[in-house]
């Protein structure tokens, strides 16, 4: 609860140095290309804080494989990770609206990186599950499909995350690094999908 509130805490004590408009979209080298009234930044924290909360609250209990439930301290190591990362995302928001510009445009990839690695550490033992993990059409039909696809997915996401945050810190000034980010994700999320698919298809053959 401190984690979700202290975005929501910061931006009620500047609230009334923010103008009214405020800067809420920029450019991969930091340049202000979209404006919102400040009042946006009241359902950016809430709805990124409370809401994200409240669903992994719910998740729980409309699971229908009701597999979450098995590894609850794991899922609530996850929902705590998740809620960590969110705070710091909405917090370094808040105060890019109040100073009115984005110094280093890749930071908020430094965050996502690190996110990413971490989540990487949770794939390899995650439960199947309609509403975390690499939910694919195979994985979703094969408890086998999901366990060899999390276990490949986990060192990849740990090395990908890992890769996108070094970079921006060390290349914090490239506008380039944004792009290369984007690639190694398109990696990380397109490999484990057809891995699934081909461990899917080999199963079916030995089942035949």
């Amino acid at each position: 609860m401190v984690l979700i509130l202290l975005p929501i805490v910061y931006l009620a004590t500047i609230w009334q140095k923010l103008p009214e408009i405020v800067p809420t979209h920029f450019s991969n080298s930091g340049v202000v290309n979209g404006w919102s009234h400040k009042s946006m930044l009241i359902y950016l924290t809430v709805g990124l804080g409370f809401g994200i909360y409240l669903l992994m609250l719910a998740i729980p209990y409309i699971d229908p494989k009701k597999k979450i439930k098995q590894i609850d301290e794991k899922y609530y190591n996850f929902r705590f990770i998740i809620t960590f990362f969110l705070a710091i995302l909405s917090t370094n928001l808040v105060y890019i609206s109040k100073v009115g510009s984005l110094n280093n445009p890749n930071l908020i990839l430094v965050v996502l990186g690190s996110f990413f690695a971490i989540l990487g550490k949770f794939m390899k033992t995650m439960q199947p599950s309609y509403f975390i993990g690499f939910r694919t059409p195979w994985t979703l039909e094969s408890d086998h499909t999901w366990k060899k696809t999390h276990q490949l997915a986990g060192p990849i996401w740990m090395v990908g995350g890992t890769m996108i945050a070094l970079l921006s810190i060390f290349f914090a000034h490239k506008t380039v690094i944004p792009y290369i980010s984007f690639g190694i994700i398109a990696i990380m999320c397109l490999v484990p999908f057809v891995y699934s698919y081909i461990v899917y298809r080999n199963e079916e053959r030995e089942e035949l």
